[in-house]
């Protein structure tokens, strides 16, 4: 008998949760994120100064915002750029086509050091790229990022309120850092990135989403 009390229960609890997820799919569809997120002006970088920044327009339409920088530091200079894409699968390899015409004729190196990034060269220049994660990891590949949506963003708070609003049940924005230097030094990337990572992590985190 109780294990037909259950049964009945468990049946009654999954029919309803499937009628109001049709109800939910039918009368209040997911909507693309918008999210009131700025891109600093200047980046916390200590020991280098900055010799430019300026505002990045793409005609992409998962495209919010961009800026990219030039810092200096005495022989050494280093360009960044910093795009803020939402409705994304997070491929950082699909970025570099899409925006930049940039096939990789070989594997990007992926490493990991307090999140996952990638380095690559092109043209003489060495890069260093990542998709920094609204929560979880910095992660280059798509199943890495679909792995911190799925474990960040399955969540209960997160699927109550996807049930009854218009938003997605997974935070599918990036905010695409890329490093780039001529000298071909590495381990200058790696220490720039690992200097201003946590701080646009931090930032990019707080980000409202709506």
């Amino acid at each position: 008998m109780k294990n037909d009390r259950f049964k009945f229960i468990y049946v009654c609890v999954l029919t309803a949760s499937t009628i109001a997820v049709l109800i939910k799919a039918h009368f209040y569809p997911n909507k693309p994120i918008a999210t009131v997120f700025e891109i600093p002006h200047t980046l916390e970088l200590s020991n280098w100064s900055l010799k430019s920044s300026s505002v990045i327009n793409d005609n992409q339409s998962t495209f919010q915002s961009g800026r990219d920088y030039q810092y200096q530091q005495n022989q050494h200079t280093i360009d960044i750029e910093i795009r803020h894409i939402v409705n994304t699968d997070g491929d950082v390899r699909d970025y570099l086509q899409v925006y930049q015409s940039i096939a990789l004729t070989q594997s990007a190196s992926i490493q990991n050091k307090n999140g996952f990034y990638g380095l690559f060269t092109h043209q003489n220049r060495i890069y260093l790229s990542a998709c920094i994660n609204p929560k979880g990891e910095s992660t280059f590949t798509g199943v890495q990022f679909a792995r911190n949506r799925n474990l960040f963003d399955i969540q209960p708070n997160r699927i109550a309120l996807w049930l009854f609003s218009s938003t997605s049940l997974r935070d599918e924005r990036c905010l695409w850092v890329q490093l780039s230097t001529t000298n071909r030094d590495r381990e200058l990337l790696e220490k720039v990135w690992l200097d201003i990572y946590p701080s646009l992590q931090s930032h990019f985190s707080k980000s409202v989403e709506r």
